[in-house]
């Protein structure tokens, strides 16, 4: 770095200190250019990646798949572009102050405790991200909430140092990776909901539910699934349990929570609902868990 130093200055008409400052220059520039092709050949082969699969986008495990490698080469990405600036950081130093004047910087104490306490932080969200990445938290197009910051969205990007969250409105939320006490995910990136309708006519009260289920907003950020039938139970002469199944997205629980049922307060006819309609959040996977640990002890009893 002192030999380009020295020949910049020799060979150019500038004086000694721009010789410095053109190496300084041209070394983030180097890095920049560096950060950029990381970036360029991330989003090629992820673009390639989906070309290659978009037949099998249905595919839960080819989803999976490619949430991972996204997550993967996004952190590669970030780790090369900072590698890049703080190589160019250390050189630009050296060629400021000499391998003399480096060495005595990086040997005060005053200056390596500024430097220790500046780069804490630093350090921390490397390594939260590190053992988060490692240990599968989440992966890139994941449905989740941050605690304790409540922040709820679509993971758009990692880094090392922190994540990129977008939520159902757009906005989208930057959290450093050391901030993050524990994330809640949807595996399927909605939140499903059994509804059960008690009323005095069946087909009055199926007649409802396949109305509300018409008329409720659809889309990717709404009832990713509208309300539908799936079961009708007799209870009395004039009395029947309708159950249905709704699925709306992350962050908009409140249409089925609280839209769902004020619809059909309002579309009912007189009499037909006796109660309800109760709004429950479900998950067949953790159904078959909670299912699971009430069967253990009883199977324990059992046993001579």
């Amino acid at each position: 770095m002192r030999s380009l130093v020295d020949w910049l200055n020799e060979a150019t008409p500038l004086g000694p200190p721009w010789g410095r400052l053109i190496v300084v220059v041209m070394l983030f520039v180097l890095a920049a250019l560096v950060a950029r092709a990381a970036e360029r050949i991330a989003a090629f082969v992820i673009d390639r990646s989906d070309r290659r699969r978009q037949d099998d986008v249905a595919d839960t495990g080819v989803i999976t798949s490619l949430r991972q490698r996204e997550t993967a080469i996004g952190l590669i990405r970030a780790a090369v572009s900072y590698l890049a600036f703080a190589i160019a950081a250390v050189l630009a130093i050296g060629a400021l102050i000499g391998s003399r004047g480096l060495g005595t910087i990086i040997g005060a104490s005053f200056i390596a405790v500024v430097v220790g306490f500046a780069a804490q932080r630093f350090l921390t969200d490397i390594l939260a991200g590190l053992l988060m990445f490692f240990e599968h938290w989440f992966r890139i197009g994941d449905s989740v909430v941050i605690e304790p910051w409540k922040v709820e969205g679509i993971v758009e990007a990692v880094s090392l140092r922190s994540i990129t969250v977008r939520g159902v409105s757009g906005e989208v939320m930057r959290v450093p990776n050391s901030e993050v006490k524990a994330t809640r995910v949807l595996p399927r990136g909605y939140r499903e909901f059994d509804i059960e309708l008690y009323a005095s006519d069946e087909d009055g009260g199926r007649r409802l539910l396949d109305d509300l289920g018409a008329l409720v907003p659809a889309g990717a950020t709404r009832f990713v699934r509208r309300p539908h039938v799936e079961e009708i139970e007799r209870l009395d002469d004039d009395l029947y349990v309708i159950r249905a199944r709704a699925a709306v997205a992350q962050g908009r629980e409140w249409l089925a929570e609280e839209l769902l049922p004020r619809l059909a307060e309002e579309r009912a006819a007189e009499g037909l609902i006796v109660h309800g309609p109760v709004v429950t959040p479900v998950d067949d996977h953790a159904t078959q868990r909670f299912a699971r640990a009430l069967r253990a002890p009883h199977q324990a009893r059992r046993r001579p």
